[in-house]
């Protein structure tokens, strides 16, 4: 099995855990913690830490900002809902000096305004393709928490960690309180989006 979107690869993991065991099956439960530890990541922050390319929609905005669901690293095109491409001479980013972004914003000095479609609908016409998540690298720290999360979870498949409630995630794999060490959580809480 491989690990998509992972936040550490089985061999960062394995070094880090000091495991020089070359066993298949175990390295596939540790692709799977891995990948379990990384969704966890995602659904705590509100956020991705690796590089989606999509197209997105929106409704039109009631002011010259629109606002993102999500973070934003690049626009490759910028759709209104009357289907004309706004240039990027006609917008900005915001924040404006850091990264991620979560909205943009058409210039004062630009003639162009937000539009709906040619059926007078507002929802969802305006469509953004780019690349989404808050980084197309994951930071360090991240990748940290990630293996934090992945050894507490190994632990407890050889007997340590047993108490507490347990929880499944969305992948099938039990997590439980004692799976999420303090220092996961506090870098995890630092990258918490709120809305």
């Amino acid at each position: 099995m491989a690990i998509t979107n992972g936040y550490a690869t089985l061999a960062e993991y394995k070094a880090y855990a000091s495991i020089d065991s070359t066993d298949a099956t175990d390295d596939g439960v540790i692709e799977d913690l891995i990948e379990s530890a990384s969704r966890y990541i995602d659904a705590q922050t509100g956020r991705t830490f690796y590089a989606r390319t999509e197209t997105r929609y929106f409704s039109v905005p009631g002011s010259r900002e629109l606002r993102f669901d999500d973070d934003l690293l690049t626009i490759t095109t910028l759709t209104n809902g009357n289907g004309t491409t706004i240039a990027s001479t006609e917008y900005y980013f915001l924040p404006r000096n850091v990264s991620p972004k979560y909205a943009l914003k058409l210039k004062e000095g630009s003639s162009t305004a937000w539009y709906p479609d040619s059926d007078s609908n507002y929802e969802y016409v305006i469509s953004i393709a780019g690349t989404w998540g808050y980084t197309a690298t994951r930071p360090d720290d991240i990748s940290a928490a990630c293996m934090e999360i992945t050894k507490a979870s190994y632990g407890r498949r050889k007997g340590q960690n047993m108490q507490g409630v347990a929880r499944v995630t969305a992948a099938g794999v039990v997590i439980t309180p004692q799976d999420i060490p303090a220092s996961a959580m506090a870098i995890i809480k630092r990258y918490r989006k709120y809305n």
